[in-house]
């Protein structure tokens, strides 16, 4: 879906999977061995791709902006390793059961993923964010616990708090990192949010109608940001998972 648009941080987005894939090594072993850690295409980068062609899009090399992609991917990671643990689960026994199938190794390994995100903030220098990020956390789990008493609950405030507001942080750090203006900072979040929303309906199935709505509405806060290079890559991506790339979008989610 997004390769011929992103091409421009291609280099960026492979630094990014390269540093998780550094980071999931440890000595008794891979990760993957431990949680389900494949995800489709998509999720492996579009994310990361948000937070760096906003830094781009507002003059920041996009390669200062890759230590924070892996910080967004290792939270994204995390969470969606936490969200798929069973409640029934019973103890991994030893060469009866996949490990990854179990609670205590998945827990094991979410937390270290979330310690990996606290770890390149501290080695970056980019303590500021912490307070902000730790908080995007809280929104995530808080989704979680309102899916897992999903009846009455609108499924709308479900998405936003599991997936629209990561997207939601990851434009707003990438403006924020480059300098970006308040105002720009926060027309950058919302197109992030509306655009997460789209995202995460789209993943969900949900109807059409709404997905178009809140592409709609993404394209009306990026109209507020000044004419410049890249901003036409963020109208093709919204392009992509609206209209007429809609059934080809949900293919490759």
């Amino acid at each position: 879906m997004l390769s011929s648009i992103i091409q421009p941080i291609e280099k960026e987005i492979t630094a990014v999977n390269n540093q998780i894939e550094k980071h999931l090594l440890i000595k008794s072993g891979n990760l993957k061995s431990f949680a389900h850690l494949e995800f489709p295409p998509l999720n492996k980068s579009i994310r990361p791709a948000l937070l760096i062609l906003t830094a781009r899009l507002f003059g920041c090399n996009p390669e200062k902006a890759v230590p924070m992609g892996c910080v967004i991917q290792f939270i994204y990671m995390a969470s969606k390793v936490h969200a798929a643990i069973s409640e029934k689960d019973s103890d991994y026994i030893r060469g009866n059961t996949d490990p990854r199938d179990g609670s205590q190794f998945p827990v094991l390994v979410g937390d270290y993923l979330y310690g990996k995100f606290f770890y390149f903030l501290c080695r970056d220098g980019q303590l500021n964010f912490l307070g902000t990020l730790s908080e995007l956390v809280c929104t995530i789990h808080e989704g979680g616990i309102l899916s897992k008493k999903s009846e009455g609950q609108d499924p709308r405030e479900i998405i936003r708090k599991e997936t629209a507001e990561l997207f939601a942080v990851s434009c707003w750090l990438g403006a924020s990192l480059a300098g970006a203006t308040e105002r720009e900072q926060e027309s950058m979040r919302r197109f992030g949010l509306n655009f997460g929303m789209a995202y995460g309906l789209l993943e969900q199935g949900g109807p059409a109608g709404y997905v178009a709505s809140y592409c709609k509405e993404a394209l009306a806060h990026l109209a507020g940001i000044p004419a410049r290079a890249d901003k036409s890559v963020f109208e093709q991506i919204v392009q992509k998972l609206s209209g007429s790339g809609l059934a080809a979008t949900r293919m490759v989610i």
